[in-house]
């Protein structure tokens, strides 16, 4: 499996070099994962999107990464030269480029597909080939040192929450089945400290293209070569279309799938240090007051946007009643126009919360992380976003999977402003 993320890349610097988005209009064909990554790669090269558009009825109207998702003709008819439509899709390239071209754009020219075609079945066997062998010079040199039976635990994708979501399991099923030696790769210094807090051991960090190598290699062959992919279903694996389907939200699909155990297995929640100290000192910098502070995380690897008027809304009622707010912010991020931009390290999330008090944030793998923590959390999703079989607030309600039972779990529309807000500001005395 090649890494999607590392094609996007390549296609849209490659693009960029050769001029093909000078003076153009950019819209992203799709209300999917998929455009925000294109998205982040063209405004590392200092580029935006200014349209969105879905053939998908259910999506037309609704917010998708800070733009309205419109019907193609709608913006795309009349014809306009000026114009470059960025999409990736596996399964329907095909019929995009077609209903494209019968609008009038062409191929390379307003058009640019982002995922490797059918049509080039010889690069993409060549590419396959380089990609295992690849994976099988990085398993021997992850593995140096270990038994010939050390087990390659992959946790594959750069959210926090799946992370999290395989620590509540990791060490009793390390226990169960008396595995003795292994290592446990992820591809981002995030998902290293998830995983550090779990206390587990041999926690290796790889490129993200080697983790696809690697798992590719173990879906390529009849050996048993003890690699484990920690994912509650896998790109091209069919598995994954079982994701809310008859109530198999994200816990149990890692708790049925991932590590074969039944409901009788408890969660092992990461044990707790004293970061007093620490969190004394965040307080202390950012001038933050301790019980009466509000934590906004407007940021996630999906899809939902909050829009900036609302959290306008939120801050300034915060704000005219004592409190003080900031905004989790990492690498890029910026902070809610009128809040503090604060960073704590994710071993410190809790504590950093429980000191704060209070909570808000779209559904994103913090959410996960500080969902045992005693402080007010509401959690919004998307309310017409869908997520395989199921919806987004389905699949990841806290609530349904275990996690906590004291967050405010909201779903959220466009059109339904104001009802969202007052359910929001109830959470304050």
């Amino acid at each position: 499996m090649y890494n999607y993320k590392a094609r996007i890349q390549k296609r849209v610097s490659k693009l960029v070099k050769y001029g093909k988005f000078a003076n153009k209009r950019i819209v992203l064909f799709g209300a999917s994962v998929f455009s925000k990554d294109i998205l982040t790669c063209l405004q590392e090269f200092g580029y935006s999107a200014n349209a969105i558009v879905d053939n998908d009825s259910r999506k037309i109207g609704t917010y998708c990464l800070d733009m309205i998702v419109q019907k193609p003709e709608d913006v795309l008819i009349p014809f306009d030269d000026n114009i470059a439509i960025l999409f990736y899709s596996v399964y329907f390239y095909r019929e995009i480029t077609v209903q494209l071209k019968r609008m009038g754009y062409k191929d390379r020219h307003h058009i640019f597909v982002m995922n490797l075609k059918t049509d080039d079945s010889l690069l993409i066997f060549a590419y396959m080939t380089v990609a295992k062998i690849r994976g099988w010079y990085w398993r021997k040199k992850i593995t140096k040192g270990h038994s010939q039976n050390c087990k390659v635990f992959i946790a594959p994708y750069t959210g926090t929450g799946d992370i999290y979501l395989a620590g509540l399991f990791f060490n009793e099923y390390v226990r169960i089945n008396n595995i003795t030696d292994y290592v446990f790769a992820v591809i981002s210094n995030a998902c290293k400290k998830i995983a550090d807090m779990f206390c587990i051991k041999n926690v290796v960090l790889i490129p993200h293209q080697i983790s696809d190598d690697i798992i590719s290699l173990e879906h390529a062959t009849d050996k048993n070569l003890n690699i484990i992919t920690l994912n509650d279903g896998w790109l091209n694996d069919p598995l994954q279309w079982l994701r809310g389907y008859k109530g198999l939200n994200f816990e149990k699909m890692f708790r049925y799938f991932v590590f074969g155990f039944d409901d009788s297995v408890p969660h092992e929640l990461p044990p707790q240090k004293d970061y007093n100290k620490e969190i004394n000192a965040l307080f202390e910098k950012y001038s933050l007051i301790k019980g009466k502070t509000v934590v906004l995380s407007p940021y996630s690897n999906t899809l939902f946007d909050l829009p900036s008027d609302v959290l306008q809304i939120i801050v300034a009622y915060c704000k005219e009643h004592g409190f003080t707010v900031c905004t989790n912010c990492a690498g890029t991020e910026k902070p809610v126009e009128n809040t503090i931009a604060v960073f704590f390290p994710l071993n410190q999330a809790i504590a950093f919360m429980e000191a704060a008090g209070y909570f808000i944030g779209v559904r994103s793998g913090l959410c996960d992380v500080i969902s045992s923590a005693k402080c007010k959390k509401v959690v919004l999703y998307e309310k017409n976003g869908l997520f395989y079989k199921s919806s987004q607030y389905e699949y990841f309600s806290l609530a349904r999977m275990g996690l906590c039972n004291d967050a405010v779990e909201l779903e959220y529309s466009d059109n339904e402003h104001e009802k969202v807000i007052k359910q929001i500001l109830k959470v304050f005395p």
